[in-house]
């Protein structure tokens, strides 16, 4: 009987399962431990839950206790678990990373309980209105909400009762939440327990802010004009003003749920003709340079004339392989809560947080010409490349050019807040590739650390290449915008084309593209992909493989289930 034909990516597949499972038979790692390795996520909880509950001194010592579990117990992880699950477990030390980073900037660079407000909802009733003078309710001593005025809204997310006539008078739109209305709500001390679990989970997961007081600039305004600050007159008086009830309409419900789903297919079906196409290159399982010959034919002919086009191409294609699967991935938020959560229950019953504005989800990229034209370098970090680390990794440089009395505006203040972001970038990285599980050593340092932090490098030395020909020759300033735009163009391209390697060569060698993003692929059960033994519509089977399992230890709290 002839032995049935394997691809090279399912032998790699395969090698690399072998290599893993005797890593784990001979006692070198273990693997990722249910619930313990989870711990700190309960820590960092407890740490902005219950922690504001105590006097001042306490609470600070408990805050920096609960950093401190948080910073060694994912040291421990780091060390001694190993999976194949989480992209071959790049994602393990980039979640332990951030978890730590995220950490310091809740609970050791801010005060939980005076530095975090977030918007809430709080349902009323229309008829309420007029048992109250002046449209002005009375609120407890223990409620400090400060109120939003949606009467100024600038983008048409809900509607007040006000509107509702002339909206039904013009197609009978119906609201598909119950009226409520928006408050800035500090850390809520008198409130029940869910409600402050809540408003801690919300903080803990809300990396960009979109409503909280942080929300990073990037994210654009939220649709309420009113900042937490100018409410604390209100709330010193106790009392909040109404507005008319607002509603989410299901006219806007509809359209942000006909979105995230038109996105959720299309991440889809790129992400399957990325994953199909890169598995039949051999530089993207890990095996050969980035230089190496390619076995695409119509790259192949490509490069015998433009010798650059093989290492272009791989490039170019790591990093909208990168875009896609992160845009894939931050789709999830509103897929869930807007589309899914939805249909089974009101939302609104079981958070305060207004998961149905469609504000609640700016955009993740921004148009990478315009802002690569506009600011260079700069804009393609800053603005253009997804920004769910922003808070986190620059709050680090706000304590320390406050703490030196920097000018914020300053070259100084400048240079820190841009070298240390990126360093962090670079660490967070840099743990992904140390914890993952891959047949060629990665190179955490060499590879992430110095890509990022060259990034930071090249952002100054841009500014300052343009400083300098401003004053040497004068005559640049008078040279048409868009042969500025073209310099600016002409050196990001360049500069990632050469620091680039850096990181696409570990992504590479980590293993991160031999996950399998989808259980279905829609193009290998067609067909296409590499073909062979274990090719087929299900992507998730490799022979020998293991999911999950029961793990004995030595000890209760080193047994548990294991993510292999």
């Amino acid at each position: 009987m002839a032995q049935e034909y394997v691809s090279l990516y399912r032998q790699t597949l395969a090698e690399r399962q072998q290599r893993y499972d005797a890593a784990i038979a001979s006692g070198q790692y273990t693997p990722f431990l249910y619930p313990w390795d989870t711990l700190p996520a309960l820590y960092l909880l407890f740490g902005i839950a219950v922690a504001p509950r105590f006097r001042p001194g306490l609470a600070k010592a408990v805050r920096y206790g609960c950093f401190l579990l948080v910073v060694l117990h994912f040291a421990y992880i780091g060390s001694q678990h190993r999976t194949l699950s989480f992209a071959s477990g790049y994602m393990m030390g980039i979640s332990g990373a951030w978890a730590v980073i995220m950490s310091a900037a809740l609970l050791v660079f801010n005060d939980v309980a005076k530095d975090f407000t977030r918007i809430e909802t709080r349902p009323i009733e229309p008829a309420g209105d007029a048992s109250h003078p002046n449209g002005v309710v009375a609120v407890s001593g223990s409620d400090f909400a400060s109120p939003i005025d949606l009467t100024k809204r600038k983008v048409p997310a809900v509607f007040t009762s006000k509107d509702k006539k002339q909206l039904g008078s013009q197609g009978g739109e119906q609201p598909a939440t119950r009226p409520y209305k928006l408050v800035w709500q500090g850390y809520p001390y008198d409130s029940d327990w869910l409600h402050i679990i809540d408003w801690a989970a919300d903080l803990i997961t809300n990396f960009r802010g979109v409503n909280w007081k942080h929300r990073i600039q990037t994210a654009g305004e939220v649709d309420a004009p009113i900042s937490p600050n100018h409410g604390n007159q209100i709330s010193s008086a106790r009392e909040e003003a109404v507005s008319g009830p607002p509603a989410v309409p299901e006219q806007t419900l509809r359209s942000l749920q006909y979105r995230t789903l038109q996105n959720f297919i299309t991440t889809y079906l790129v992400l399957d003709l990325l994953k199909t196409t890169m598995m039949t290159d051999p530089y993207f399982l890990g095996l050969e340079p980035l230089d190496s010959p390619t076995q695409w034919p119509w790259l192949f002919r490509l490069n015998q004339h433009v010798p650059v086009a093989t290492s272009l191409a791989r490039l170019l294609t790591s990093m909208v392989a990168v875009i896609t699967a992160l845009t894939f991935v931050f789709g999830l938020s509103p897929l869930f809560f807007a589309v899914i959560l939805p249909c089974f229950m009101d939302v609104s019953s079981i958070t305060k947080s207004p998961l149905l504005e469609p504000w609640m989800y700016p955009p993740q990229w921004y148009p990478l010409g315009r802002t690569v034209l506009q600011s260079g370098l700069a804009g393609f970090w800053g603005k253009f490349w997804h920004q769910m680390f922003r808070f986190g990794i620059s709050e680090p440089s706000r304590v320390i050019i406050e703490g030196l009395d920097l000018n914020q505006r300053g070259n100084a203040a400048r240079a820190t807040q841009v070298l240390i972001g990126f360093l962090l970038s670079g660490l967070i990285h840099a743990a992904g590739s140390y914890t993952s599980f891959s047949l060629k050593p990665s190179h955490p340092i060499s590879g992430p650390l110095v890509f990022f932090f060259s990034q930071g490098v090249g952002v100054l030395l841009q500014q300052f290449l343009a400083k300098i020909l401003r004053i040497c020759i004068p005559q640049t300033k008078s040279l048409p915008p868009l042969a500025r735009q073209l310099a600016k163009l002409v050196f990001v391209v360049l500069y990632l084309y050469f620091t680039g390697p850096l990181l696409a060569d570990d992504f590479a060698r980590c293993g991160v593209w031999l996950f399998e993003p989808f259980p279905i692929s829609p193009l290998r059960g067609l067909g296409f992909g590499p073909g062979g033994k274990d090719e087929g519509w299900f992507a998730w089977y490799q022979e020998g493989s293991k999911w999950v399992g029961w793990w004995q230890g030595d000890h209760w709290w080193q047994s548990g289930l294991a993510i292999y």
